[in-house]
């Protein structure tokens, strides 16, 4: 079978049969295995036959690459709709971030009644442990004629979440998975100070770190010897002599990223590039930043000769337009050596002869920790260009010092974790499922991912609970010669309450020795230490009363009733979480309801005006509706209500200057808000919620204020130290955010105008994203060099 002049694969075909049978399709298939293709395939479908198609990615950035994909071959058929850009809504075919669909779903249903295929582009986030709700809801409550794409690289357990899809969705679903790559990776390890090896030489590698410290702490003249197989080079000289350019390589941070690309653009021993392709990339380079307006940038001049060597970095903190750069320059095959972080391995088609990573550990937000097998395999896969590699190449770099072999194995395995379920309704979701179904939402729950697992785990818990109980039954029961079987339960009692109490005699002897005065000793002995004696004398006088405390058959009864009881332990404990898995999800939308009772936002299943507000905002709706009804929007001037929006979604910060905010007024209102705040705060905190709302992150305050007054953006680094691109994502949140609000006070003449012109203050410049698209869209140069670098994911 063909397809845009290709010979379609085996699981092409098989995907593409099941949209002509108008069946949803789950493909999973590794990176550049052609998924993509598929999703063209059910766009053009809809085309044809006049029927809407909804394109989702996880990211923005997939999403603008994405239009301009389709843009270019379908013009005004296409338009993208997420929280940076609107550019044609109203378009047969929408590209738009998961949440907007979520969105959509709840506030205007009906938008979607000629949609016939929504795609969902690495479907696998629906296991992101922040974002991987909306996926779930959007497949939930979707309209059920609406069919299904989901495409992903890595769904161990398919089969499993295609249950959980059909029994929530109408319509057909068809499995398609493909194992083999079209390029077969080569995974390599990288031993920092010794070289290139497999998994196989880490022990012996580690017993020779650890010889060559005690030779240095001892002046040993014993010269450990390296095992056999062991490549000893320095990495990247190896992948340029053995044409295994050009690579990916992935850093963890920011700041090694682009320590990197510095490093290896000084240290260079052999050029990168000839003198030729030097020529043509400053060429593209410099052509790319005049259509982006951005030559007159700080950070261009140094970048430029990174550019030159063949060198780049790419990561979050960039300006957008910058990295989109790089991003064109990479596709061009003149990049060879890009330090990158993770977010350039979701989604965005570019991949390279090889892949390397820095470290199979990361900074997750909360502690450093090694790499899934998911993610690890996730990144792996943009090694390897079809068309032009036979092989891919995939090296991580270990210390051996530091590394654990059991976690490397493990991060470099082939068994790739499952996904699940990440269900968490938000209190806008909750308000849009309570004003359609009332008290019977708990009856949610029961149709999503998290509930069909449990209910497989809590059949596992049964069995478990089965066989103790079996087990149990077996033991033999101790017989008592005095005909008081409750004795021996009264003995444990009495034994385990001894304990206790000898330890907490423990603990205050101890507190006691540490006082200083003799004379205080003696008196804190006398009143913390009685009440223990005294309970351990009554627990003596109970003991001696009971009959089994000096019965000869004593030991044995106890050896018969601890076996019983230990299994009865496990038995309890089986239950209890059993319990709590089956009454979690239930109990926080209980708690979630009484929050939005109390504060007034529901009564008799009705939503009140500030829940009819707040459904329609996604992200920080009670701390923006209470704002809202307190006439915090109406008092505060345009410039005041930004700086208020960006302490609402910004993220705390530990480390780095700010300037603060010195205007006494601002100040005080900030002070209000905070209260406002703290007090939905502590009502969450009585219900153990989880996952409260956050306080309010004055920090980027100053920096708001500066760009709503008409700063340029580099004045920005004077009122706070931020990566660029931390400033323009930051404040097109804050830009999205004031558009929800915006259009739930519709009606609202003087807010709306008033939100008109806050928008109107921060979307300029860098930060207007649709800017960035537009001019995106201009060819600043003919592209002759890349005719043989096959888009490897739509074949």
């Amino acid at each position: 079978m063909k397809y845009k002049d290709f010979v379609l694969d085996q699981f092409q075909e098989e995907a593409i049969t099941a949209i002509d049978r108008d069946h949803s399709v789950i493909v999973t298939a590794p990176t550049g295995a052609g998924k993509t293709v598929i999703a063209e395939y059910a766009v053009e479908k809809c085309l044809q036959t006049n029927k809407r198609a909804i394109y989702t990615a996880p990211i923005k950035a997939l999403s603008n690459q994405k239009y301009r994909d389709f843009q270019s071959e379908y013009g005004d058929k296409i338009g993208i709709v997420t929280g940076d850009v609107v550019l044609n809504p109203y378009a047969q075919v929408l590209l738009m971030t998961t949440e907007i669909l979520r969105n959509t779903i709840f506030d205007d249903i009906e938008r979607l009644q000629d949609v016939s295929y929504v795609i969902f582009d690495e479907i696998h986030y629906i296991n992101d442990i922040e974002r991987g709700t909306v996926w779930e809801e959007s497949i939930i409550f979707a309209p059920q004629h609406i069919k299904f794409v989901c495409l992903s690289a890595t769904i161990p357990n398919i089969i499993s979440f295609a249950e959980w899809m059909q029994s929530v969705r109408e319509i057909d679903i068809t499995v398609v998975e493909e194992l083999e790559r079209p390029v077969p990776l080569e995974h390599r390890l990288y031993f920092r100070g010794f070289g290139i090896g497999e998994l196989e030489h880490f022990n012996d590698l580690r017993q020779i770190t650890k010889q060559r410290k005690r030779k240095r702490q001892h002046q040993s003249e014993e010269k450990p010897k390296i095992p056999t197989g062991i490549i000893k080079t320095e990495l990247i000289s190896y992948l340029n002599k053995q044409n295994r350019l050009p690579c990916l390589y992935f850093c963890f941070s920011r700041r090694k990223c682009e320590g990197n690309a510095h490093y290896y653009a000084s240290r260079r021993r052999q050029e990168l590039l000839e003198t030729e392709q030097q020529e043509q990339i400053l060429e593209k380079f410099d052509a790319l930043c005049v259509q982006f307006d951005i030559t007159e940038e700080k950070v261009i001049t140094d970048f430029r000769k990174l550019i030159s060597c063949g060198i780049a970095y790419h990561h979050a903190g960039m300006l957008p337009t910058l990295k989109e750069v790089v991003e064109r320059l990479f596709t061009s095959g003149l990049i060879q050596l890009l330090f990158t972080t993770e977010t350039f391995a979701v989604g965005i088609n570019m991949p390279a002869c090889t892949v390397v990573f820095d470290s199979l550990r990361k900074y997750d937000g909360i502690s450093f920790r090694y790499l899934k097998a998911r993610e690890y395999h996730q990144i792996a896969g943009r090694a390897g260009r079809r068309g032009i590699d036979t092989v891919g190449y995939v090296y991580a770099q270990i210390d051996t010092k530091y590394a654990s072999h059991t976690e490397v194995s493990k991060v470099v395995s082939n068994t790739i974790e499952s996904i699940t379920s990440r269900f968490n309704l938000s209190y806008s979701s909750i308000l849009n499922l309570y004003e359609k179904y009332g008290d019977e939402i708990y009856d949610v729950y029961t149709m999503s991912l998290s509930n069909h697992e449990n209910y497989k785990r809590t059949n596992d818990f049964n069995k478990q609970i089965a066989l103790l109980e079996e087990k149990r039954a077996s033991l033999p029961r101790p017989t008592c010669i005095h005909d008081h079987i409750e004795g021996m339960k009264q003995i444990e009692s009495y034994h385990r309450l001894k304990h206790s109490n000898q330890k907490s005699l423990e603990r205050l002897q101890i507190e006691l020795t540490s006082l200083k005065s003799r004379s205080m000793r003696g008196k804190s002995q006398e009143t913390k230490l009685a009440p223990i004696h005294n309970k351990m004398e009554a627990l003596n006088d109970e003991l001696s009363k009971n009959l089994c405390h000096e019965c000869y058959k004593r030991k044995q009864c106890t050896k018969k009733y601890q076996a019983i009881h230990k299994d009865q332990q496990r038995i309890e404990n089986l239950k209890q979480k059993q319990t709590s898995i089956e009454n979690y999800q239930r109990e926080q939308i209980s708690a979630r309801l009484n929050v939005l009772e109390t504060l007034g936002y529901i009564e008799s299943q009705t939503l009140l005006p500030r829940g009819n507000i707040a459904s329609h905002i996604y992200g920080y709706e009670l701390q923006l509706t209470q704002l809202l009804f307190r006439g915090f929007f109406e008092r505060l001037t345009e410039d005041e209500i930004n700086c208020l929006m960006v302490s609402i979604v910004s993220e705390p910060r530990r480390e780095g200057y700010f300037k603060r905010v010195k205007d006494k007024r601002f100040l005080s209102i900030l002070g209000a808000a905070w209260d406002e705040i703290l007090d939905i705060q502590r009502l969450e905190r009585q219900l153990n919620i989880s996952g409260i709302i956050p306080l309010l992150e004055p920090r980027l305050c100053s920096a708001m204020l500066a760009w709503s007054r008409g700063c340029e953006f580099d004045e920005l680094t004077d009122h706070a130290e931020l990566d660029p691109g931390d400033f323009v994502r930051t404040f097109r949140l804050v830009i999205d955010q004031l558009r929800q609000i915006r259009r739930t006070m519709i009606g609202h003449t003087a807010l709306t105008d008033k939100l008109n012109r806050c928008i109107g203050k921060i979307n300029r410049d860098i930060v207007d994203a649709e800017r960035q698209l537009r001019i995106g869209h201009e060819e600043p140069f003919e592209d002759k060099d890349n005719t043989e670098n096959i888009d490897s994911d739509s074949v």
